[in-house]
């Protein structure tokens, strides 16, 4: 799907305040209200737009930590597929370079941290974990890809289709 400036600007309107009212939004960009409504119903069902509250973990005296994660024996899409049920992760991507999955968790405290930790390790395939944890967050949410003409291209998601799964094995 292709987006385009008025698409652009209402991510950009929502990324700033995800509660603008859609009235707001077409006297600012300077279309209809229709056309708002239209335009982000379609980008919230393909997938290229998501809706969400954030919340600063720090403030709430909570741990956040980003990890690294290097997977052996198993494919790094089925160990991302296995992490998805875990409470504490928040976020899931498979990366490329010299780590497989990036993940982004929360935890009450130090035990609780200490204890996803322990879950990941007893994770099958995870050979390595490279942990940073949050002292201060100064941002958050800040992709930007549909700012600029380079979010024509995009295809909602920004994630290839799965493959069916192999017969007879894990991927």
């Amino acid at each position: 799907m292709a987006v385009d400036e008025i698409d652009r600007r209402l991510v950009e309107l929502l990324g700033e305040d995800g509660r603008r009212t859609f009235t707001e939004m077409a006297s600012v960009i300077g279309v209809s209200e229709a056309t708002v409504r239209a335009r982000v119903q379609r980008l919230t069902a393909d997938g290229t737009l998501r809706i969400v509250a954030l919340c600063n973990p720090l403030t709430l005296g909570h741990q956040s930590v980003r990890l690294h994660l290097t997977v052996r024996g198993l494919t790094p899409r089925a160990v991302a597929r296995s992490l998805l049920g875990l409470p504490s992760i928040g976020h899931v991507e498979l990366i490329a370079g010299s780590h497989d999955i990036y993940i982004e968790g929360t935890a009450r405290d130090l035990g609780q941290l200490a204890d996803l930790l322990d879950e990941l390790r007893r994770t099958p395939g995870v050979a390595t974990i490279d942990q940073y944890v949050l002292t201060r967050l100064y941002k958050d949410y800040s992709w930007s890809g549909l700012r600029n003409p380079a979010g024509d291209k995009s295809t909602g998601s920004g994630l290839a289709p799965e493959p069916p799964p192999a017969r007879g094995g894990t991927r």
